[in-house]
């Protein structure tokens, strides 16, 4: 058997040692990335770096332009980040996530509307237009009923009652019940899925797209 393998033993080390070379510097290119990233973000030993990991659903704040536009007028310069009252607007330096534009994580720290829309006042270049608050689009919400606790005979109010727009974007229907989403008064700030107490959220906000498909109540 040794024998009429032998021909072929050069042929398959040709194609395997190259791919065990390719394993070998794995390790070395993660580490030098890492390393990369930790000086892009200002790490040392005392503060050491954590890799973001990209969430499945980012909204941007309010005002941003188009993805083209605002990513053509951002500055990166984190004015928007630092003047932002809920400190709800993150900026990775490495581009990793967002495209490296400013971005809300409404699951963790959804935009308040606070009265002074400061992101959209204080940003300098444009990308955040000022607009009145009730035309402010980051997104739209969207309920699960069947997640939502007033689908198991509970009489759960809370991402109604949170909602900084009020009765103009969130209500419980006098028919069915439920969480309704008024598609003309929701401007996709997220305070409701933050609120939301289910696991996974029965209520969470899709990004603004041009167009977004209708919420049925």
């Amino acid at each position: 058997m040794g024998e009429l393998l032998s021909p072929f033993a050069g042929l398959i080390e040709a194609r395997i040692n190259p791919i065990l070379r390719a394993l070998d510097q794995l390790p070395v290119d993660v580490e030098s990335q890492a390393n990369s990233l930790a000086a892009a973000v200002g790490a040392t030993p005392s503060r050491p770096v954590h890799l973001p990991v990209a969430p499945a659903r980012l909204l941007r704040p309010p005002g941003a332009l188009p993805l083209d536009e605002i990513a053509a007028l951002c500055a990166r310069c984190s004015i928007c980040v630092h003047g932002c009252p809920a400190q709800c607007i993150r900026l990775d330096p490495a581009g990793m996530v967002g495209d490296g534009l400013p971005y809300i994580i409404a699951e963790e720290s959804p935009c308040v509307v606070c009265d002074d829309l400061s992101c959209m006042k204080n940003c300098p270049t444009g990308a955040l237009k000022l607009v009145d608050r009730l035309e402010i689009n980051m997104g739209l919400a969207r309920v699960t009923h069947s997640t939502c606790l007033r689908n198991h005979g509970e009489d759960c109010r809370i991402c109604v009652e949170a909602c900084p727009l009020g009765a103009e974007a969130l209500i419980i229907s006098a028919d069915s019940g439920r969480v309704r989403v008024k598609r003309d008064g929701c401007i996709g700030c997220g305070v409701c899925e933050k609120a939301c107490p289910t696991e996974p959220r029965a209520i969470v906000v899709l990004p603004a797209r041009p167009a977004v498909e209708p919420i049925v109540a």
